[in-house]
């Protein structure tokens, strides 16, 4: 498939985030694909699908302790709806959920073409780009809105940067995509979300995967092992994950070493054989651990000393790393 060979740059940071996604999945609760249960329930009854992208438009602008740049939320319509997309702004994915649904777009001398989306149905919409279609069952839309500023950005940090615009890409499927998607909306959806710098991961790997997917990217040669970081620049990456705070994100850490986002990734990965965030999630948990040695310390005050949202947050996390729960840990010392 000739679009596996395209975008080296970008192509690696999604396998090496698919790779350390597979240790996330579980942590996050998004189940594998199409076995999940939303626990996100939209009721769209009083919005258009028009005032529907609308907000997530505006919303893509907001810095609300997310990336800047992105939004994302589940749709639910009936027959007869327009789902057009005008956003000048924003890029938009979306990707049929849960049941098979039917549509019809116009086709050649104003004829109607009927087609079903089938779940996991991938969309994209270039900003400024006309497309739409009329529903002709009930629907289910999982959209996220990409920023201009956003992907703009990231496009810029890609070692071999290809000519061309976006394109506007109907009915295909992309396992990668996908995945992201539902990673995205259950760590939305979740009571304890896992943080900025995972959501930043992931709202990064997802705009890699847009490039990708709606460029025509020229062929490319292999990439070359990525450097690792120079320790001094590493320690100093660690020592700013050392603070607890639950907010640091990939690119003040980007920032931090002096490198784009793209190569700050592949070269801490390098240097560590783990993402940021998952690094940032093993300081968080060997600081539990010695903090567990003091039993005047409740699992509630440890878990928010250590930067994370609550204790059963900090408990999930734990056992995923170790494989027991603070509370056995703390028992069998």
């Amino acid at each position: 498939m000739k679009i596996a060979a395209r975008c080296a740059g970008a192509l690696a940071l999604v396998a090496a985030t698919a790779a350390d996604l597979r240790h996330l999945t579980v942590f996050s609760g998004a189940p594998a694909l199409w076995a999940w249960k939303m626990s996100v329930n939209p009721d769209n009854s009083w919005q258009t699908f028009n005032d529907f992208v609308a907000d997530l438009s505006v919303r893509s602008g907001l810095n609300d302790g997310a990336v800047r740049g992105s939004a994302i939320a589940v749709y639910r319509g009936g027959p007869g709806e327009e789902t057009h997309t005008p956003a000048p702004h924003q890029h938009f994915l979306t990707m049929c959920a849960r049941t098979p649904a039917r549509f019809e777009r116009a086709g050649i001398h104003n004829n109607s073409v009927s087609y079903v989306k089938s779940p996991g149905t991938l969309c994209f919409v270039p900003a400024g780009v006309p497309s739409g279609a009329r529903a002709r069952s009930d629907f289910e839309l999982v959209a996220c809105a990409l920023d201009l500023t956003l992907v703009n950005g990231i496009d810029v940090e890609l070692d071999h940067r290809p000519a061309g615009e976006l394109k506007l890409r109907t009915n295909f499927k992309d396992p990668a995509a996908q995945q992201l998607l539902k990673l995205l909306l259950a760590d939305f959806a979740s009571e304890c979300p896992a943080g900025r710098l995972y959501t930043d991961h992931l709202i990064h790997a997802l705009a890699y995967r847009v490039l990708v997917l709606a460029k025509d990217f020229p062929p490319s040669g292999a990439t070359r092992p990525a450097s690792s970081l120079p320790n001094r620049i590493l320690k100093r990456v660690v020592d700013k994950m050392q603070v607890s705070d639950d907010q640091i994100s990939l690119e003040s850490l980007a920032q931090e070493s002096g490198y784009s986002r793209v190569h700050f990734i592949r070269m801490f990965k390098a240097a560590t054989g783990r993402s940021p965030h998952n690094y940032l999630l093993n300081i968080r948990v060997e600081r539990v651990r010695e903090l567990l040695l003091n039993p005047a310390l409740s699992l509630t005050d440890i878990a928010l000393e250590c930067g994370f949202s609550s204790h059963s947050h900090m408990t999930r996390v734990f056992r995923q790393f170790l494989g027991l729960t603070p509370s056995e840990y703390r028992r069998d010392l």
